[in-house]
């Protein structure tokens, strides 16, 4: 804890300084005897002054929100000694803001009380935050002397992208033997009808068809599609983004990634996750919430991180881009580097589907508007079209989303236009 001197001391201590040099400029002993009451008040004021003894904890109500969620902080301050005045000032850590209450509240307490006050947070970007100290200044019963204090806070709130709900999610081209919510060719136990074929030692009598068994006068059964799970790899491209903090381009397509992964993870899919950037970093493909954890975490970390250097795709082991998994590469096609990841991706015959995140309508929505800055970005916006055809000329599924507008519309044309691969002989 440290002492400091307040306002109003300085200021009687100006007084009684001028005081006292017009005492010796002037020759004047009466003012010398009005300045030394002042100046001995002040010195004994000062002189043994016990330090107060006090504690400050915080606490917020959930250190896991998305963006865009809000929480509540409690500030206590407990006395164990008299605490004439304390100002207690909790800032606003960044990436969030001040939504209702007060972060700055006065406080008179006696030894043993305890006083509390709230204040609720929303937090607007993604990541780690947390919680700025909180700074405390005691003074005296005379409001000479004080002392401040900064109480560190070791709670952390991890903001998780914002999930919108999709239900039209690219179709994975091959399935895996797990159970899962696909209809694969595969006859055997399921839900949908394959084909009907004559009874065999063995068959269940709930498999019997009963119409075909009554017009042919032999028994028939039912055979079923099974129901397959897919491996899913989400490719982010990380090289390069645009526009400003919490709505670049890279924060949209954190959000889509996770918004794909959720909605892929809950249909019994194994999900991975490939960062593609200045350092290549990868979550293995699984399935279940704890998958879900540590995508979240991952994305919640993601920044930008450029380099000169690039990073093959052949580095990525086997285990963590499956042979037929389907890849959803999420970019805003800002660095070429990406765009050949894609074509070799294609070229080694992936499942491959490009989500381009449109950087032109992030970058219009952070520039004034002009005629300049209008044009600009439209000779911008078709020398992009040539990129994607460009990539579609490949026979890759290709969709550009703005952020503006709900992802369930960029997936939607997405499933229409995939085109079919024909394995090679």
């Amino acid at each position: 804890m440290t002492a400091v001197v307040t306002p109003l001391a300085l200021s009687l201590l100006g007084v009684a300084a001028c005081a006292l040099s017009l005492a010796v400029i002037s020759a004047r002993p009466e003012l010398f005897v009005a300045a030394l009451p002042l100046v001995l008040t002040l010195a004994s004021l000062a002189w043994r002054r016990a330090t107060p003894d006090y504690s400050v904890s915080h606490e917020i109500s959930a250190t896991r929100v998305f963006e865009g969620e809000g929480a509540t902080v409690t500030v206590a301050v407990s006395a164990r000694s008299p605490l004439p005045l304390i100002e207690v000032l909790a800032p606003v850590p960044s990436g969030a803001a001040l939504v209702s209450g007060k972060n700055r509240a006065v406080l008179t307490l006696g030894a043993g009380e305890t006083a509390t006050f709230h204040y609720e947070l929303s937090f607007t970007a993604r990541g780690v935050h947390g919680l700025a100290p909180i700074a405390a200044r005691v003074t005296d019963r005379a409001r000479v002397l004080g002392w401040e204090r900064r109480h560190a806070a070791s709670t952390l709130v991890r903001v998780y992208p914002k999930v919108s709900p999709l239900r039209s999610l690219p179709r994975p081209a091959h399935t895996q033997t797990s159970i899962g919510d696909y209809v694969s060719p595969a006859l055997g136990e399921g839900i949908e009808p394959g084909d009907i074929r004559e009874f065999a030692p063995g068959d269940r009598i709930k498999q019997v068809h009963w119409r075909a068994s009554l017009r042919r006068g032999r028994l028939y059964v039912t055979q079923r599609q099974r129901e397959r799970n897919a491996d899913v790899v989400l490719m982010l491209d990380t090289l390069a983004e645009v526009g400003a903090a919490p709505f670049t381009t890279l924060d949209a397509s954190v959000r889509a990634t996770a918004a794909l992964a959720t909605a892929y993870l809950a249909r019994k899919d194994r999900v991975g996750l490939i960062t593609y950037g200045g350092l290549l970093n990868w979550v293995k493909p699984a399935s279940g919430r704890a998958q879900y954890e540590r995508l979240a975490d991952t994305l919640l970390r993601v920044r930008v991180a450029f380099t000169y250097v690039t990073r093959e795709l052949i580095l990525v082991p086997p285990r963590v881009l499956p042979p037929h998994a389907l890849v959803i590469a999420i970019t805003p096609l800002l660095d070429p580097r990406f765009t050949k990841a894609t074509l070799d991706l294609a070229a080694r015959g992936f499942d491959l589907a490009v989500l381009v995140v449109s950087p032109v309508d992030v970058l219009r929505a952070t520039l004034r508007p002009s005629p300049v800055n209008q044009l600009a970005c439209r000779l911008w916006q078709l020398d992009r079209r040539s990129h994607l055809d460009r990539l579609r000329r490949h026979a890759i599924a290709v969709t550009e989303w703005r952020p503006t507008v709900p992802l369930e519309e960029a997936l939607a044309r997405l499933g229409r236009r995939r085109p079919r691969r024909v394995p090679a002989a």
